[in-house]
């Protein structure tokens, strides 16, 4: 691990064989920072963490605070998954990332993971299904096919008549409380030394490819060596003529079903983690707050992350009962004890932007989690901390996550029901 006296140095001495001078090594005004990272969600959490624990100067701001409701990352609960179909790269880094997850929560000190079977139900075997199997195979990553009778054997809670088989992944999966795991992040980077604001920041002056400061809603700016913009569903905002055409904002339900009383079926770890690739949607067996499904939406509506109101709808609503009482008969009549919506910021082919800013040496971009970002939240603080250090990381990884490398997004039928 790199310490902040070796960073400096080594900084400067790949600067100067490239005949520049890292922003981060140059001699700051009284008080400056060594990074500012905007956003304190799934990615800016942990990236102001890893760089803290680096011993660098760090300053993380928040325009709401971390796992505020507006956040991807305040939901109570998501999920460490390594199946994503024919994706190799997120099954590699879903696995490394659990590992890391098991070290933080035993340094936290506080329980956040929760390991689970996941299962995938299925009727024939697509070729993403197939491509994941390949993966798993291939990383030695465990996992089992059960047909419908050992289903109806193993897991008697829910019904499986439209079922013909399902992609049981052993070890590689976990339900993790994600609202919680955020506040806990935050706590410790301040606890080790880290400054954080509650403050809307936006890019402040420049000098030639250089920004200089972030300007503040309260009038104040900010100077840092290199800033790091992770802002999830606020990307598109902060850069409309950059990430505008590359990240897309949209909402996805989910609900808390209350489980009978003194019935445990339904609950972890009875109840497995699970993907329906039939029906569509997917869900975690209750940790507290009940039985959790999301149903599929049907079409991405496009939301503003400040403005949009964190409403069900009436036909998702509908879906997910519906849902429920197939799946699930015994929970048929079960009351909804709680509804939350998630806004979720996707790229067109939900790879992430892990890139500098096209305009400015010493500017960084983290998005583009999608759906899927948060379980790798310790392993992106920990990439994105290599590469502005200027540690050798992957190159197939940095081709992957470059800006220029997503598509334009295409129209997403914004305002359907």
């Amino acid at each position: 691990m790199m310490d902040r006296r070796s960073f400096l140095k080594d900084s400067a001495g790949m600067a100067a064989a490239a005949g520049a001078v890292p922003a981060v090594a140059r001699a700051q005004p009284g008080g400056a920072y060594d990074v500012a990272v905007v956003g304190a969600g799934a990615f800016g959490g942990w990236i102001a963490l890893v760089l803290r624990e680096r011993g660098l100067k760090v300053l993380s701001i928040d325009e709401y605070g971390p796992a505020n409701p507006r956040a991807s990352s305040a939901g109570e609960t998501r999920s460490i998954r390594s199946g994503y179909g024919a994706q190799a790269i997120y099954s590699s880094w879903a696995a490394t990332a659990l590992k890391m997850w098991k070290l933080r929560q035993a340094e936290f000190g506080r329980t956040i993971l929760y390991p689970n079977d996941r299962i995938e139900l299925a009727n024939a075997w697509s070729p993403s299904m197939l491509a994941q199997r390949k993966i798993f195979d291939d990383l030695k990553i465990p996992y089992e096919v059960l047909d419908q009778a050992a289903l109806r054997v193993r897991y008697p809670q829910m019904n499986f008549d439209d079922v013909s088989f399902a992609f049981i992944e052993k070890s590689s999966a976990a339900v993790i409380k994600a609202r919680e795991s955020m506040i806990v992040v935050s706590e410790v980077f301040q606890k080790k030394g880290g400054a954080f604001r509650i403050a809307r920041a936006v890019p402040g002056a420049a000098t030639g490819r250089h920004m200089t400061t972030l300007k503040l809603n309260d009038g104040t700016e900010v100077a840092a060596g290199q800033v790091v913009f992770a802002c999830g569903p606020w990307s598109a905002k902060m850069f409309p003529k950059l990430m505008g055409r590359k990240v897309d904002v949209y909402r996805s339900e989910y609900y808390y079903w209350g489980v009978p009383a003194g019935d445990d079926r339904f609950s972890w770890p009875k109840q497995p983690a699970w993907h329906d690739h039939i029906v569509g949607g997917y869900g975690f067996g209750s940790i507290e707050r009940g039985l959790k499904y999301s149903p599929a939406a049907l079409g991405r509506v496009a939301q503003d992350p400040d403005t949009a109101e964190r409403l069900a709808t009436d036909y998702l609503l509908k879906r997910g009962r519906d849902y429920i009482g197939h799946r699930f008969p015994d929970m048929r009549d079960a009351p909804i004890l709680e509804t939350r919506v998630c806004q979720i910021e996707a790229t067109a082919d939900d790879h992430f932007v892990i890139d500098t800013h096209p305009d400015y040496d010493n500017v960084w971009l983290a998005s583009g989690g999608g759906g899927h970002g948060f379980k790798h939240g310790p392993l992106v603080g920990e990439y994105v901390a290599d590469r502005l250090m200027g540690k050798a990381t992957d190159p197939e990884t940095d081709k992957l996550f470059r800006l220029a490398s997503r598509p334009d997004l295409q129209p997403t039928g914004a305002g359907a029901a």
